[in-house]
């Protein structure tokens, strides 16, 4: 098995290395630099032989993956393919609504607040009122005889109510017998409001102390609603 002693450590070494295994000493003498150089336990000649399926690509398994992946690609497509076709074969084609289908004894009814309004009195329906989001301006245009009433009726202060909302805060004050806004006073002063409103005998008179934009008022069910911006 061992064929050769180094000159150099005394060890043997097989008969198929130019250089000593241990040390690296070089059995065949020569003056060429390369021929010294360290070559490891291999020798210079020696070389390790490469599997072939490794870096191969007509390997047997690349072939198997490719025709896998081929096959998987095409069942995919089919599919989308597939899938396409239903879609557009369920898709509803556009006025393709027919009122034949519908029955000739259909009745259709709308009810408000437990009163029919569709068809016969739709008319009557009050439409929304719509709330102003900016603040308004006030204007106070008084006649003589309700100035005079104002003057000469006692003064009252309601019992008020206030609620929080989104943005703004709702003022409810309690006016029973106030019946148009025309008969309402309101002055935003410097840091306060001042309201007063006509009653039938008597005149209802409150100050807010706050200074907020007044975004509406109204008369609902014996109150004074104000909405101010918060």
């Amino acid at each position: 098995m061992f064929g050769k002693k180094c000159s150099k450590c005394n060890k043997k070494a097989s008969k198929g290395h130019d250089f000593c295994p241990f040390c690296g000493n070089s059995f065949k003498p020569s003056s060429k630099k390369e021929d010294k150089e360290d070559y490891g336990f291999l020798g210079r000649d020696d070389f390790i032989e490469e599997s072939p399926f490794i870096g191969s690509s007509s390997s047997t398994m690349d072939k198997l993956f490719d025709s896998a992946f081929k096959m998987a690609e095409k069942l995919v497509e089919k599919q989308i393919k597939a899938m396409s076709e239903e879609m557009k074969e369920n898709r509803p084609q556009p006025n393709s609504v027919n009122p034949s289908n519908f029955p000739s004894n259909l009745d259709v009814q709308f009810f408000v607040n437990g009163k029919r309004v569709f068809p016969q009195n739709v008319q009557n329906v009050p439409a929304p009122r719509i709330v102003n989001k900016e603040p308004i301006k006030i204007e106070n245009n008084l006649s003589k005889l309700q100035i005079e009433k104002f003057s000469k009726f006692p003064k009252s202060e309601p019992v008020s109510k206030i609620r929080r909302l989104s943005g703004k805060l709702i003022y409810e004050l309690e006016v029973p017998g106030v019946k148009a806004l025309e008969d309402v006073i309101i002055n935003q002063l410097e840091n306060s409001i001042e309201i007063k409103a006509l009653g039938k005998d008597k005149v209802y008179s409150k100050i807010l102390n706050l200074n907020l934009p007044i975004l509406d008022y109204r008369l609902s069910k014996g109150n004074l609603v104000l909405e101010l911006k918060a």
